[in-house]
């Protein structure tokens, strides 16, 4: 399997040397906040950088502020639909085959007050999904905070192009009680993983939380999954580092532990 890691990690480094840093530590591609503003001006050349660096783009993260609007019946929603699907005709440009999305998301430390009639929201990820088709890209549905908008979509959108992200760190947090894996594993598409203390979001690397690591690999290898173990991943907890090349090395080592527990 090959290892990818989320393209900003943590460290204030131009996105140009962290994906040579990546490469170097033994990652063969990126996921992650592509055409986001949060960290980088450059965003569109993120492609050029990754090829430039020898590394393939596994995903992209699509924005997660305004996600939740999608289920609202006002001029919000249909702009981030819009956007949504803007950003898969971005995908295809760049031949990178699989756009995630957030179903919804939490409001700081709040949850969304959302709807309880999916229909709006549906209509508009069937739209999505169709440009999708029609693109030949993956949208890949990731878990948040409300098992409900999963089932949901995943009963309601019959496509081969929409498919299942499966978060960790998320599951850890928001919802350790329900098997994603094995209601949705038969969908899934792309993983993020990252560790937490069940309480907290962490974005900690692998083995810093209290996930049960060897369960969720056991039902990865139950499911043959053999698509990439790809880490969405900051430093946290590893502050003390202050040589990126260092940590890149400790997330690559254990990435690679997963794949042999």
């Amino acid at each position: 399997m090959d290892l990818t890691i989320t393209d900003y990690f943590g460290y204030p480094l131009s996105p140009q040397e962290r994906m040579r840093l990546i490469k170097a530590a033994g990652f063969k591609g990126i996921t992650g906040l592509l055409w986001c503003d949060d960290f980088d001006n450059d965003y569109n050349l993120f492609p050029k950088y990754a090829a430039n660096a020898g590394l393939y783009i596994e995903n992209m993260h699509a924005p997660w502020h305004g996600c939740n609007d999608i289920w609202h019946d006002k001029l919000d929603g249909q702009s981030f639909m819009e956007e949504i699907i803007g950003l898969v005709k971005v995908c295809a440009q760049h031949e990178i085959p699989t756009l995630v999305l957030h179903p919804e998301n939490k409001n700081g430390t709040a949850y969304a007050e959302l709807p309880t009639n999916f229909g709006i929201g549906l209509d508009r990820i069937k739209r999505i999904t169709a440009e999708a088709e029609q693109q030949d890209i993956y949208i890949a549905i990731e878990n948040m905070c409300h098992v409900e908008y999963l089932d949901c979509i995943f009963s309601s959108i019959d496509s081969k192009k929409l498919g299942f992200c499966f978060d960790s760190g998320h599951w850890n947090v928001f919802m350790p009680d329900v098997d994603l894996l094995g209601l949705y594993g038969d969908r899934l598409m792309a993983l993020h993983l990252h560790d937490n203390n069940g309480k907290d979001d962490w974005h900690a690397l692998p083995l810093s939380g209290n996930i049960n690591w060897s369960n969720i690999m056991a039902k990865l290898k139950e499911l043959k999954y053999n698509g990439a173990i790809a880490l969405e991943v900051g430093n946290k907890a590893f502050e003390y580092i202050q040589n990126p090349d260092e940590f890149l090395m400790i997330a690559a080592k254990r990435a690679g532990g997963l794949v042999c527990s």
